[in-house]
């Protein structure tokens, strides 16, 4: 058992700070925490939390320390583009921040990770919320509650707000992207609020690229950096902990094919590549084959090194029969937008699941076969999770690629007319492995939509690109937070077509656009700065504020997106038409 001692000293800290500033009832509630049994109790709870499974490390949870390895983010201050070793939130120059990551990036190894760091930096008190957990209360009233429950007491305002009123606390918000949709705006409002009402405290916000998240004002965006082939010995030593497994991995991975190695840019994908490898003793050749075989790698992985031995299963299906339920499975938690399942709902999906596949088996069976043998799905309480929730999502893509072609068509006719935004990551995945269908019954159609409503150019633009900027605008609201008058940004759009090209779009054009401190441009919200009493800009205005070079560049590469979109649909159809025409070779 590690020696916690100095640590608990540290953790100390803050409420010797704290209990010296404050009087009366207060600073005899906070000598409460001093004694030393709390403190060891309130650093257990704290140290609990950052001990994690990953898919490698499947059977117990380790401390993060033991195998993480160093991240690093990148942003943008002041124009210059720069990187940042990240060991600690001390690292980020800002009090407050977003974290965005793609899947398998590490988003939440990486915050748990920085909640350990917390422990020992004798400042804050870490407070860690996923946020997909905050339901019905507001985002503050959740976080009082989580504080509590650190210090073993019922909740307690008044505790709370010295604590976060004196920069005592940070907040861990992890998983922006994962928000129920229907929450999001408020969740949002609720993060701002906490930014304005605590602007001592630290606050790490993580999320996929593109969420809504983005247009938090207050929030210095940073972007983790992906993992490069110089660390991937490092990497797999510290995850390993088998130098000559490390060796041949590495040897083998510089002499594959380029297509593999540049999937090695995120932890997630490096690590189940070397699960492959440790399994089949081989490296795939490319994408496909990479993902093809992933589930019935994870199916053999425990035995690949135990010849005649294969594990014992407590269905009595087969690997391919186990995968088809699992996609379908995976198709079904998809549908209900659920990355956390409790037993009872995993049992029924299950059971539809086999249902579906024309199969006769125990669905609870099933469900402990898929967790005790891949181990893609793990107790955490009393939910069932997705060991990742991109193995939820190829999964599904796959169940959809498998589907007859009148089944796929009425899946992406209804992603069409409005669903498409709750199935992002699978449109990625299903581009790339049902190509013909995934552009024929969605892409091509999602982009005339986009294409004609771009056209529907207005008498006051002269250009779609303008038109488009016109029809983009920022509203300011002002809110007061505890008698202190504050404006809130929102972007709102003015158009009825809501497509996944305009999404891809949209986000370019917020990237650019939005895009602070570069050396002789005046900042996006200078207008707004100048006279209090503009209530909105439109894109097309917030460019020209910006002044006469910014906004020529800008406006040209807005009307390059638009070009290129125009360009899409003409290579799309055509490439469909070429592969409806057939060859020869089918002639018999």
């Amino acid at each position: 058992m590690p020696d916690f001692s100095s640590a608990i000293v540290l953790l100390e800290k803050p409420f010797e700070d704290l209990y010296r500033k404050t009087t009366g009832a207060l600073q005899a509630k906070i000598k409460l925490f001093r004694a030393a049994s709390r403190m060891k109790a309130l650093h257990q709870r704290l140290y609990d939390s950052q001990r994690v499974k990953t898919i490698w490390h499947t059977d117990r949870p380790l401390s993060l320390s033991s195998f993480f390895h160093p991240a690093y983010v990148m942003r943008n201050a002041e124009g210059v583009a720069s990187q940042i070793r990240l060991t600690s939130l001390d690292d980020l120059p800002d009090n407050h921040n977003i974290l965005f990551g793609t899947v398998g990036q590490g988003k939440s190894i990486v915050i748990r990770y920085l909640l350990g760091k917390e422990i020992k930096s004798g400042t804050r008190v870490p407070v860690l919320c996923e946020l997909r957990n905050v339901d019905s209360e507001s985002l503050e009233e959740y976080l009082v509650d989580r504080f509590s429950l650190l210090l073993g007491i019922s909740p307690d305002v008044e505790i709370f707000h010295s604590f976060a009123e004196d920069g005592k606390l940070s907040f861990l918000l992890d998983g922006f992207d994962e928000i129920d949709p229907a929450r999001v705006a408020k969740i949002m409002q609720d993060i701002q609020d906490l930014s304005f009402k605590y602007p001592a405290c630290r606050i790490l916000l993580t999320s996929r690229p593109d969420s809504d998240c983005r247009h938090l004002t207050t929030f210095q965006a940073n972007r983790l950096g992906p993992l490069s082939e110089r660390e991937l010995p490092e990497f797999y030593k510290r995850i390993t902990k088998d130098q000559l497994l490390t060796d041949r991995l590495v040897a083998a991975i510089q002499a594959s094919p380029i297509k593999i190695r540049e999937l090695l840019k995120t932890p997630l994908l490096a690590t189940l590549l070397a699960i492959s490898y440790r399994a089949a003793h081989k490296i795939p050749l490319d994408f496909a084959e990479f993902y093809d075989e992933l589930f019935q790698i994870l199916l053999i992985r425990h035995d690949g090194a135990k010849m005649g031995w294969k594990r014992r299963r407590k269905t009595t299906l087969n690997d391919r029969q186990i995968q088809q339920i699992f996609e379908a499975f995976c198709f079904a938690t998809r549908k209900r937008q659920a990355a956390s399942i409790d037993r009872e709902m995993a049992i029924s999906l299950a059971s539809d699941s086999i249902k579906t596949c024309d199969y006769a088996a125990d669905p609870d069976l099933f469900i402990d076969d898929i967790k005790s043998i891949t181990c893609l799905l793990v107790d955490e309480g009393k939910k069932l999770n997705f060991v990742h929730v991109s193995v939820q999502e190829f999964f599904a893509s796959r169940y959809v690629r498998t589907r007859p072609e009148e089944v796929s068509r009425k899946f992406y006719e209804k992603l069409r007319d409005g669903k498409w935004d709750k199935w992002l990551e699978e449109l990625v995945f299903l581009k790339q492995i049902d190509a013909h269908r995934a552009n024929k019954y969605f892409f091509i159609p999602d982009l005339e939509r986009t294409i004609s409503d771009l056209e529907r150019s207005n008498r006051h633009a002269t250009s779609y690109a303008e038109d488009y900027l016109l029809r983009m605008r920022v509203e300011r609201k002002k809110v007061k937070v505890e008698e202190r008058e504050k404006s809130s940004f929102f972007v709102r759009v003015d158009r009825s077509v809501h497509s996944h090209r305009y999404h891809a779009i949209d986000s370019a054009i917020f990237k650019s656009l939005f895009e602070n401190n570069i050396p002789g441009v005046q900042n996006w919200n200078t207008a707004f700065l100048a006279n209090p009493n503009i209530s909105q800009r439109s894109y097309w205005e917030i460019a020209s504020d910006r002044g006469q070079a910014f906004s020529s560049k800008f406006i040209k590469f807005a009307d390059g997106l638009i070009q290129l979109a125009r360009k899409d649909l003409v290579d799309m159809r055509e490439k469909i038409a070429k592969e409806e025409l057939g060859t020869d070779f089918n002639d018999v």
